[in-house]
């Protein structure tokens, strides 16, 4: 059993529904993506969260036929017969699983070029398709009728779409969805955590020097403060913060007192910028507090920039979280049924 998952637009939150899915379905899940999107270390970021969340023990590179999509056309023989390679990679990689998740790139049209997009390799498999959209009513309706047809013509089958990402919505979506045809699997709410950067992902931006804190890293950040005032104002700062715990405090390494006013405060986070390094006493605290200290080389306002520039990434410690949420908004039994 196998399911192809694929989406409308970039950043629809295909991987999450997949894995979603995968975390819900009882038997032992395999992954595949046959184009390499996000690269992190040479290796896609969704097949190293598939490993981690499934224990699957091939090799991270087997996972995709190609790893950087964006360099395709320079990487690829032109008579490279990707018919015979998806299909031997796909039996390779379902083998003794019990359902596989296929993953497209970006949406249902990357690939095309070389045989690869969502259509193609639905029609290639024999998988059914799961649409991930998201947007408003009419913008989904269309996008998903562009998609059923592009499937039509490859003579796949798209099971249904999933909406993500839902605030307000047609409450007649459905019945118009229908009404083409089209079956409504699912509408999965905005959820604030899974929106919300953690410290790990504020880290990766930075790309800096991780020198305490290490089990804080999965917690949840929100505001910045730059703290190159005084100690007092700071204080009040913070004091008058919603929720002080979340916020990152950017600040210069020589600022002790601003380290263990963060510290004291609960903050989520503690950048340093400058060329001093913190004392032991404030490094050994925020061991203690679980509070994670970057060492970035940039100047405090670039850092902080960056810091409110975060974007929340998928991570393995979200699986339980998502997999309560599509479990509760999405149709399982009719994607469980219709992908046997």
């Amino acid at each position: 059993m196998s399911l192809l998952i694929t989406s409308t637009s970039k950043n629809a939150g295909k991987t999450m529904v997949g894995l979603g899915i995968g975390l819900n379905c009882p038997g032992k899940v395999g992954f595949f993506k046959p184009l390499g999107t996000n690269l992190d270390n040479g290796n896609d970021r969704d097949v190293l969260l598939f490993r981690e969340v499934f224990g699957l023990t091939e090799d991270a590179g087997s996972f995709n036929l190609s790893k950087d999509y964006h360099r395709i056309m320079h990487d690829l023989e032109p008579e490279t017969d990707f018919t015979h390679l998806l299909m031997e990679r796909y039996q390779q990689l379902s083998r003794g699983k019990d359902f596989t998740i296929i993953e497209t790139a970006h949406t249902l049209s990357y690939g095309s070029y070389t045989g690869l997009s969502a259509p193609q390799i639905g029609s290639q498999l024999g998988v059914p398709a799961v649409l991930v959209t998201e947007g408003t009513s009419e913008k989904i309706i269309d996008k998903s009728v562009m998609a059923d047809r592009c499937f039509a013509v490859k003579e796949a089958i798209m099971l249904g779409v999933v909406v993500n990402k839902a605030s307000s919505l047609d409450e007649n979506l459905q019945a118009q969805l229908e009404e083409k045809g089209i079956t409504l699997l699912g509408v999965i709410p905005e959820d604030e955590d899974l929106k919300t950067p953690t410290s790990e992902d504020v880290l990766d931006v930075l790309d800096g020097e991780l020198l305490a804190g290490e089990e804080g890293l999965h917690k949840m950040v929100g505001t910045t403060v730059v703290g190159a005032m005084t100690y007092d104002t700071a204080q009040r700062t913070l004091q008058q913060m919603g929720f002080p715990q979340k916020t990152i405090m950017v600040t210069g390494g020589d600022r002790a007192d601003m380290q263990l006013l963060a510290c004291d405060s609960g903050s989520s986070l503690l950048v340093l910028t400058g060329s001093s390094y913190p004392s032991m006493d404030v490094l050994a605290k925020a061991d203690e507090l679980h509070i994670p200290v970057v060492m970035v080389p940039y100047d405090t306002m670039t850092a902080a920039q960056r810091c409110e520039q975060t974007v929340a990434e998928l991570r393995p410690h979200r699986a339980p979280l998502v997999k309560e949420l599509v479990k509760r908004h999405v149709d399982l039994k009719q994607i469980f049924d219709k992908a046997g």
